[in-house]
């Protein structure tokens, strides 16, 4: 049986427990077998929100679309409309309909929000199977390419075995995708206001720039007074805007994926 949303975040806890996860993650990163070469085109910058908080939804789309830009939200289906344990909602299966209506990406998160180094390759199928399967209820001609791994916890394993069902694999390892990029695990930044500043966000901006490189940021919900997971409405506005007057394409995972392998020219 696939359990319900989980919220339990295994880098917390024992010393043990912590170190084990990392140990994993270090690993995983190292072994790297699906490599793309980023570089050729124009620099991209992409926006993503994990969990898919229904603030995410208004307030976050509204503001990529304000800039003529469209962004990815990850979702782990089991936990829409249903309360985070920030006290946000998370997005109802209309919210999703309405910004992928509106040009939006729809990703995997897994169905339950669960780490995937925990369980076995049987139930993450089910996971993933399930999950596809509820966002089809957004619309039934969706495809699902793209996916991020929860709480950003990885194994070999469990990576060489997503990478043969998605395009792509979004960590949360920071870092500007350049060069030979692992579509494994793809470098991201969070975009958090309790993470990173205006100065931090324009100089990651032109570094990307300067590397010809593709920068993926992740937050979750978009509120005035964010958690410490989530990025304030000026913060994002500030961050899509700089991204736009450094001449980067801001563009989806999927259309940036695109845009690499010569199949779209950006936004």
């Amino acid at each position: 049986m696939v359990a319900a949303y989980q919220v339990q975040d295994p880098n917390c806890g024992s010393l043990p427990v912590r170190l084990a996860a990392k140990a994993s993650r270090f690993i995983a990163r190292q072994s790297r077998s699906k490599l793309l070469t980023v570089g050729a085109g124009l620099p991209m910058v992409t926006f993503t929100f994990d969990d898919v908080p229904a603030s995410a939804c208004e307030r976050g789309a509204r503001i990529l679309e304000e800039h003529g830009a469209r962004g990815t939200f990850y979702v782990a289906a089991s936990g829409c409309g249903t309360p985070s344990p920030e006290g946000s909602r998370r997005a109802s299966i209309d919210q999703l309909r309405t910004i992928w209506a509106n040009g939006h990406e729809l990703g995997c998160h897994t169905y339950s929000h669960c780490a995937v180094r925990r369980i076995s390759f049987d139930q993450l199928g089910l996971e993933l199977d399930r999950n596809r399967s509820a966002l089809r209820q957004v619309d039934g001609r969706i495809a699902v390419r793209n996916f991020a791994y929860p709480y950003g916890d990885l194994s070999i394993g469990t990576k060489r075995y997503l990478e043969g069902r998605f395009d792509s694999c979004r960590s949360t390892h920071a870092g500007i995708n350049s060069g030979l990029a692992d579509l494994g695990a793809l470098h991201a930044w969070p975009l958090q206001d309790a993470a990173l500043d205006h100065a931090k966000i324009a100089d990651l901006i032109a570094e990307t720039t300067r590397r010809c490189g593709w920068l993926i940021f992740f937050s979750h919900e978009v509120a005035e007074s964010p958690s410490g997971y989530g990025v304030s409405p000026d913060l994002l506005d500030w961050a899509v805007g700089t991204a736009k007057k450094s001449g980067c394409a801001v563009t989806t995972v999927a259309d940036g994926l695109n845009c690499i392998r010569g199949r779209g020219n950006g936004e």
